[in-house]
Order: structure tokens, then C-alpha cells, then sequence
């Protein structure tokens, strides 16, 4: 086994089933365990590597599992950043696996020597250069689960010259035990307390024109969502990337908001006293109801998204489906 071979067998241990990006000499290593994998994971060659960052940001957003793109060193690895802000700002889980200049090269002035994981320190949640072939194992699993964990971008950075590196187990430090990381990720239940459950339903309850604005983190709350809009008479509003959170033809929805939203839509955010949002960071604050029109609650999985846009009253971290399925019980039918 090469150290690149490691690392593809650990993708696929992670359920990774396509990786996107553009070959070069600073991945040889890799490109030859993807093709000698082929049968287990796909290669999806791009004509850019900005492209195969993008397709892997998309990957994730329409299925949910991990996005992996590829690039060679130098340029290549630098032209996967416009795509991984998207994953960045988007919150989608994406690993970027460049390739580095030969490791005792780095540094000094050699062909594309880019230091790419100081160049990749602001778009991702993991940024880790491989420090050779029994470093491998360790770093993968610990990328994937954190770009499942933190719904961001984690990012290796492999030397060209490791990467077709057998793995011997003299090369192992003392304390670096085989196979002590694991390759499964624990999803939290995520459930908002119950005091602030009830702050929110108080909130609602009050609310005479209740407006929902619903974005991808309501992708997996449809019958939830429509329950909601039903017992507060509220319409559903879908940002764009909630656009499937409920159907088009859906009685509850009045479309979308913003750039691309209907009228009906912004009458009802200009229009509102109460607004709830649910798995939505909506970046178009100007679309938004005045801050003190509308009286707000905010249903996100992620902490530091809570009052972006808006100033709620009240934030209830956690999955939007199951946070709604303890709300609704709360709300009274208007």
C-alpha cells in the first residue's frame, strides 16, 4: 500500500463515491490509486479545477454527503478556491486533496511551490499538510468528520513525493498506533431547550401575520413546514436554496424572495409582525422585514448563523425538522 492508496481507501471507508477534479504531476500518486479503484470510486475529470470545486460544493448540497475535489500543485490548488468558498459560505461538507511540491523541497523557491495550506487557512474548518505515508490515516478521517461536523471545507495538502510512498510500519512514531481513528461521524440530535421552545411558541403564538422564510436547512422538513404555515396561517417563503423545501405548487408558499422572488413574497416580508426563520442564513438583508417591524425566531443547526440577518428574539439551535416536530405542539391554530 502507498500512502495514496491509504488515503483513497479511506474515502471510500467514509462513503465518498465520486471525486471531482483535474489531473497533474503533483497527484500522480493519487490519480493511480483512484484508477486502480475504479470499480469502487469515480473520477470525474473537469476542465478546470474552479469547476471540480464547484461540482463537489453542488454534490453536497444535493445529496448531502461528502463533496471531494482534486488538484495538482501550485495553480491547480489555487484555483479550487472560488468553489470552496461557496462550500465555506454555503455550509457544505467538501474535502480538497492538492498536491504539494516534493517535501524537501518546500520552501525553497522550487516549480510551484505554493504552500497551499497556509493559502487555504481562511476557507477551511480543517487545513493540515501530510507529513508522510503513516500520517495519512489519521489526517483523512479526521477531515471528513470535520467537514460533516462543522458543514465546512476541510483541506490536505500531499506531498508529491510521499504520495507513492509504501507504508511501513518502521515509519510509525512511537505513539501513532495503526488504525486508532475511526471512520464514522455521530450525528447530535441537535435539540433546542425546552425553555427557549417555549419563548419561541409564545412569540409566534402573539404574532398576527406570521411570515416563514425557509431555507437548506429546511430541505428535510416538508410536512413539518406545511403544518407550521397551516396552524399560524403563515406563508412559506423560500430562499433559493430552499427552493424544494416545499413544492412550487405547494397552497402554503408564496415563492421565493430576493433577486429571483416573487412580489407576493415581498409583500408579505413588508408586511409581517412576526417572522420565523427555519434553516436559513438569507444573505439578502435588504428583502428582509425592517428589524423593528417584525418580532423574529430563528431555527438553525448552526450556532453562529443565529441572527445574521435579523434580529430575533429568540434562537433555537438545532435540526429544523425535528426542532419543528417539538414546536408545533406549542402553537395555537389562528
Amino acid at each position: 500500500m502507498t500512502a495514496a492508496d491509504v488515503l483513497i481507501e479511506c474515502l471510500i471507508d467514509w462513503g465518498v463515491e465520486v471525486v471531482f477534479g483535474l489531473p497533474g504531476d503533483g497527484i500522480n500518486g493519487i490519480m493511480e490509486a483512484l484508477r486502480t479503484r475504479q470499480d469502487r470510486i469515480r473520477f470525474v475529470q473537469v476542465r478546470h479545477e474552479e469547476a471540480a470545486a464547484f461540482m463537489a460544493c453542488g454534490y453536497a448540497k444535493f445529496t448531502g454527503k461528502l463533496g471531494v475535489c482534486l488538484a495538482t500543485s501550485g495553480p491547480g490548488g489555487i484555483h479550487l478556491l472560488n468553489g470552496l468558498y461557496d462550500a465555506k459560505l454555503d455550509g457544505q461538507p467538501v474535502l480538497a486533496i492538492t498536491g504539494l511540491q516534493f517535501h524537501d523541497l518546500i520552501g525553497t523557491y522550487t516549480q510551484q511551490d505554493v504552500a497551499l495550506d497556509k493559502l487555504f487557512m481562511d476557507v477551511a474548518v480543517f487545513d493540515e499538510r501530510i507529513m508522510g505515508p503513516t500520517h495519512v490515516e489519521n489526517l483523512a478521517d479526521l477531515a471528513c468528520r470535520m467537514a460533516y461536523a462543522y458543514r465546512g471545507v476541510s483541506h490536505l495538502t500531499f506531498p508529491v513525493d510521499f504520495q507513492e510512498k509504501e507504508v511501513k510500519e518502521r515509519q510509525r512514531s512511537s505513539r501513532n498506533i495503526a488504525h486508532h481513528t475511526s471512520d464514522v461521524y455521530a450525528r447530535s440530535a441537535r435539540l433546542p431547550d425546552k425553555v427557549d421552545l417555549e419563548f419561541a411558541a409564545n412569540i409566534l403564538n402573539e404574532g398576527q401575520k406570521v411570515a416563514i422564510l425557509a431555507g437548506r436547512g429546511a430541505l428535510n422538513a416538508t410536512s413539518e413546514l406545511e403544518k407550521t404555515a397551516e396552524l399560524l396561517a403563515a406563508p412559506i417563503i423560500k430562499a433559493l436554496l430552499g427552493k424544494a423545501a416545499v413544492p412550487d405548487d405547494s397552497p402554503y408558499t408564496t415563492g421565493g424572495i430576493g433577486l429571483l422572488g416573487t412580489k407576493p413574497s415581498q409583500d408579505v416580508m413588508e408586511d409581517c409582525d412576526t417572522l420565523l426563520m427555519v434553516g436559513t442564513s438569507f444573505p439578502y438583508i435588504e428583502f428582509m422585514p425592517k428589524p423593528k417591524q417584525a418580532r423574529g425566531v430563528q431555527i438553525e443547526l448552526d450556532p453562529k448563523r443565529i441572527g445574521l440577518r435579523f434580529p430575533v428574539e429568540v434562537g433555537l439551535v438545532g435540526d429544523s425538522r425535528n426542532t419543528l416536530r417539538e414546536l408545533i405542539p406549542l402553537l395555537k391554530r389562528k
